[in-house]
C-alpha cells in the first residue's frame, strides 16, 4: 500500500512538472559598457571601448517561479592600455559562455518580471595591436576568464507565442592581458548590458 501510494505521488508529481515546464528561446542585442580599471601602483590604466553584443539563450521554467538558462554572446571592442609613455590597444572578440539561475516571483498577463544570477566564461581573442596608434605586431594570446553573471528585467507579451524581452545584464570578470606581464592590472572588469530581445516561448 505504501508503495503504491508512494508511486502515486510520484507519477503525480511528475506530470505535474512536466505540465509546468516550460521552454523559451531567445535572441536579443545589447550596449556593452566596460568599466575602466587600475593597477593597483597607479602606472598602468585599462579602458576597453564600450560597444554592442548578440546572444542568445535558451530557459527551461521549472515552474511558474524557477528556471534556468544557457546563453552564449559575442561583442567586439578595443581594449586600451595606458602604460606611460605609451598606448597599446588591442582589438578583441568576446565570447560570452554562461549559465544562471532564474527567478520569477510574479506574473501578469502582459508582464514576467524576473531576477537572475550565475556565471560562465568570457573568451578574450585578440586581432589587430596598435602602439600609439599605429599599427604595431607584438605577442598577444587568447585567454579565458571566469565570470560572475547578474541581472533583472522582464518579458512583455505581445501575441501567442512571443515576447519582448527588456533586461540589464552585469558581468564581472579578471581583466585580460593577453600574455603580456606589462599589462596587467590584476583588477576587476564589469560589462553592463541593457539589453533588448524577442523571445519564443514553447
Amino acid at each position: 500500500m505504501l508503495k503504491k501510494a508512494l508511486a502515486a505521488v510520484l507519477v503525480g508529481w511528475s506530470s505535474f512538472a512536466v505540465a509546468q515546464a516550460r521552454l523559451d528561446l531567445s535572441i536579443g542585442a545589447a550596449g556593452v559598457f566596460s568599466k575602466s580599471s587600475t593597477s593597483s601602483t597607479g602606472s598602468l590604466t585599462l579602458d576597453p571601448t564600450n560597444s554592442v553584443a548578440e546572444f542568445g539563450s535558451v530557459r527551461w521554467h521549472f515552474n511558474r517561479k524557477h528556471g534556468i538558462e544557457l546563453n552564449i554572446g559575442h561583442a567586439s571592442d578595443s581594449q586600451f592600455f595606458t602604460l606611460p609613455p605609451n598606448d597599446f590597444r588591442i582589438r578583441t572578440d568576446i565570447y560570452e559562455y554562461s549559465g544562471d539561475y532564474v527567478f520569477s516571483p510574479i506574473r501578469t498577463r502582459r508582464f514576467s518580471p524576473f531576477l537572475l544570477a550565475g556565471a560562465g566564461a568570457l573568451r578574450f581573442n585578440p586581432g589587430s595591436t596598435y602602439i600609439d596608434g599605429s599599427l604595431s605586431l607584438f605577442p598577444v594570446k587568447n585567454q579565458t576568464a571566469i565570470a560572475l553573471l547578474y541581472g533583472a528585467g522582464t518579458d512583455y507579451h505581445l501575441w501567442r507565442i512571443f515576447s519582448a524581452r527588456l533586461q540589464y545584464r552585469g558581468l564581472i570578470y579578471k581583466n585580460p592581458d593577453f600574455g603580456q606581464p606589462n599589462l596587467a592590472t590584476h583588477a576587476k572588469g564589469h560589462l553592463a548590458e541593457p539589453a533588448v530581445g524577442i523571445v519564443v516561448k514553447f
